[in-house]
């Protein structure tokens, strides 16, 4: 994209997925151009009883992405900043030890917390305050389980520092919780401002040292690289680390189009579908519709669903690559969907059978058929098929949030924005058109490190806000 402006400096955004990480190069010049530096998979793994995800494999991709934009580019990287999915964590003690390898969202430690807390201060409780619906995975539930199966190590802990703020600590030394993804955890306040002690109070956690911590905004210059992230990677001391919008999807949607009657799907793993909005929607309606109110990075309010995503085609290929020996790719999966048939029965990707990952004793493909055969139906058991029905699925989930969505804001969808990795699925894209009735653009494949990006060069004065608002 032409930003009519000459730079000629480069911003790495170090991008995690809950399926793979990345690190890319932006190269500023009279349009933006991204590199890649490296990818690497992300596969959590069994540890101590619970699901974690390997930090160690995951800072190694990082190092080596870096060390090779290093020798590419050399002193006109000027800044890094780190995205990932949002609610997990860590946790450091007075001395910066790591408490506990982080462990997985999709890890069973927080079932039954939810009903428990809502048994005790009510559904609302939450909500009320900061306009996030309850999900078992969210941040707030995570240390409530702690909380009852090992206090000790909350009372130890001096900072919870999320994913991409801990990897910011890495590379900088320097710990801040970042604001978008702290407005995903369930305790902080709608407008980023801080944590909502009250509410950490009421819900039994106050006194917590991990909470007597400001939140930071998005762009926020933290510090120069540390000494050992130069030595370990070769960039320059005056590399600076900024924050981005930390929350993956919050980068995604820097580049959702201006203007009223705008929606997005950010598709990856999971599909977050919602609006930039100048205020949270918190009315009844809003919770009725299962939205959560989290931040834009510029601090307007950026309601959402959560639907499962990518996630269950993902796992469908595990099984048939992992188990059954294939290779397929997710091109190939798309062109056997598109030659077959539709069953009289639409899929609830969003069923809670679908959440936990692929296993060999639960093989994932083996639960979309269960699903269609508990209710009466007969889908045929063949790669086509299956991702077929995983794809109608998702579909008329968008279609129906989507609604639900221009009822909860009162605004009619001008057009839908796809961004991310599900924008290549061409048959997901076509039914979506259908579903959705109103005009389905394509965005960025790589909207995530782009947005990041972009806060970055705006942070540091290199574009304007006009400018973001045209990639």
């Amino acid at each position: 994209m032409k930003l009519g402006l000459m730079m000629n400096s480069v911003v790495i955004a170090v991008d995690l997925g809950a399926e793979s990480g990345r690190v890319i190069a932006a190269e500023l010049n009279e349009q933006v151009k991204l590199v890649e530096m490296g990818r690497f998979l992300n596969k959590p793994r069994f540890k101590d009883g619970h699901l974690r995800w390997d930090m160690d494999a995951l800072w190694a991709g990082i190092i080596e992405g870096l060390s090779t934009a290093a020798k590419q580019y050399g002193d006109r990287i000027v800044s890094i900043a780190c995205d990932t999915w949002a609610v997990d964590y860590a946790l450091l003690d007075a001395d910066d030890n790591v408490i506990e390898e982080a462990v997985c969202y999709r890890d069973s430690r927080t079932e039954g917390i939810v009903e428990e807390v809502e048994a005790k201060f009510g559904a609302n409780v939450i909500w009320e305050r900061t306009g996030i619906r309850n999900l078992p995975f969210n941040t707030i539930f995570q240390l409530l389980a702690l909380q009852k199966s090992d206090p000790e190590k909350l009372n130890k802990a001096d900072w919870m520092l999320t994913i991409p703020d801990y990897l910011a600590w890495k590379l900088s030394g320097v710990k801040s919780n970042e604001w978008t993804n702290a407005s995903s955890t369930g305790i902080a306040k709608p407008d980023g401002s801080a944590w909502d002690l009250d509410l950490i109070t009421k819900l039994g956690l106050g006194g917590l040292a991990i909470f007597d911590k400001p939140l930071t905004k998005s762009g926020t210059d933290l510090a120069c690289v540390s000494s050992e992230t130069s030595q370990l990677t070769g960039l320059s001391p005056s590399v600076k680390v900024l924050t981005c919008a930390a929350h993956d999807t919050g980068s995604a949607v820097v580049l959702t189009p201006p203007g009223e009657g705008q929606f997005f799907i950010s598709s990856g793993t999971w599909s977050l579908m919602g609006m930039i909005s100048g205020k949270a929607l918190m009315s009844q309606a809003a919770k009725d519709a299962l939205l959560s109110n989290e931040l834009a990075w510029d601090g307007r309010s950026r309601p959402l669903k959560n639907i499962m995503g990518l996630w269950v085609l993902q796992n469908c290929r595990r099984t048939w690559n992992e188990e059954g020996g294939a290779a397929w790719t997710y091109p190939e999966l798309v062109e056997f969907a598109r030659s077959a048939k539709d069953v009289n029965l639409v899929l609830d990707v969003d069923d809670e059978i679908f959440f936990e990952q692929h296993s060999k004793e639960n093989p994932y493909a083996d639960r979309v058929i269960k699903w269609f055969a508990d209710r009466g139906v007969e889908l045929t058991d063949d790669e086509g098929s299956i991702s077929r029905a995983v794809m109608r699925g998702l579909a008329h989930a968008y279609g129906k949030t989507l609604k639900e969505l221009e009822q909860v804001s009162g605004q009619k969808a001008q057009q839908l924005t796809i961004l991310g990795g599900g924008g290549r699925n061409q048959l997901l894209v076509e039914m979506t058109q259908e579903l959705c009735d109103c005009p389905v653009r394509m965005g960025a494949f790589e909207a995530t490190s782009l947005g990041n990006a972009a806060i970055q060069a705006y942070a540091l004065g290199l574009i304007s806000r006009e400018a973001i608002a045209k990639l």
